[in-house]
């Protein structure tokens, strides 16, 4: 990113033309929202961060990186230039004529009412933006949310499954986290209706399956639709969740209805 020795004045017009500051501190009072286009993002030095650049009312309005974001981020600020953001003004500087604003205020603000609002019950639609290892990124209106592949299915079949980036699901609140995580739940979890009988299992039989979860204590391993079987971690190769593997059975369990076996080897994708 460019650096600048000081980006508050580009012209001799702005510096000299008169400003009615009382409109911009009624601003701050009474929190409004404004929209704006970034016009600039680059380090200032004398602001010692990045910031982005936007005007109001003919005054420059400088936010810092962190009044930007609702959480602290390091990614570069540069694909902000040119889009349209909502902020808000918390800080005005007569003596050298720009103005201070934050996007983080009007998230913050967002946040909790989202959090209020999903711990009364309230559902919402929740559109997938990024499948994880371990579950996904939805958002909410602008507000981002998360979801682990264990609060989704009541199985171990995972978001990236059945879902894909685009997709909405109806959500409810799970739980939030000490980092302020939001954690959402489906309304209705995932349930796969095709089932398999363990009338049809047999222990010593040796069938494909692939890596679901991977637990300090054991490997779930899928074996059939809507069938998982539980494995010790294997002590001669290195498995990864996703894996094709060979299974032997080794235990039907009927009245738990549970599996348990052990992986012989990889299975080569290709």
């Amino acid at each position: 990113m460019e650096k600048s020795e000081n980006v508050f004045f580009e012209t001799e017009q702005e510096i000299s033309r008169p400003t009615e500051y009382d409109a911009f501190y009624d601003m701050i009072d009474q929190e409004t929202e404004l929209t704006g286009t970034v016009l600039l993002s680059q380090y200032d030095e004398e602001f010692g961060n990045d910031i982005l650049k936007l005007v109001v009312n003919g005054m420059p309005v400088f936010i810092v990186r962190e009044d930007l974001a609702f959480k602290k981020q390091q990614l570069p600020l540069a694909h902000y230039v040119g889009e349209t953001i909502y902020f808000q003004l918390i800080e005005v500087n007569e003596e050298k004529g720009f103005l201070i604003g934050s996007t983080k205020k009007i998230k913050e603000k967002e946040f909790d009412r989202l959090h209020m609002q999903l711990k009364e019950g309230k559902t919402f639609q929740a559109k997938v933006t990024k499948i994880l290892r371990y579950g996904a990124y939805l958002v909410i209106g602008d507000t981002s949310v998360q979801m682990l592949n264990k609060d989704f299915a009541e199985d171990h079949t995972t978001i990236g499954d059945i879902l894909t980036i685009g997709d909405s699901i109806e959500v409810r609140f799970n739980r939030i986290t000490e980092n302020k995580n939001l954690r959402v739940e489906p309304l209705v979890k995932y349930k796969n209706e095709v089932s398999v009988s363990l009338a049809d299992i047999e222990p010593n039989q040796v069938v494909l399956g692939t890596v679901r979860n991977i637990k300090k204590w054991g490997i779930f391993v899928r074996i059939a639709p809507n069938l998982d079987a539980l494995c010790s971690i294997p002590t001669h190769l290195e498995v990864r969740e996703g894996d094709k593997v060979s299974f032997k059975i080794t235990q039907v369990l009927t009245e738990e209805k549970r599996i348990r076996g052990k992986i012989v080897r990889l299975v080569n994708n290709n």
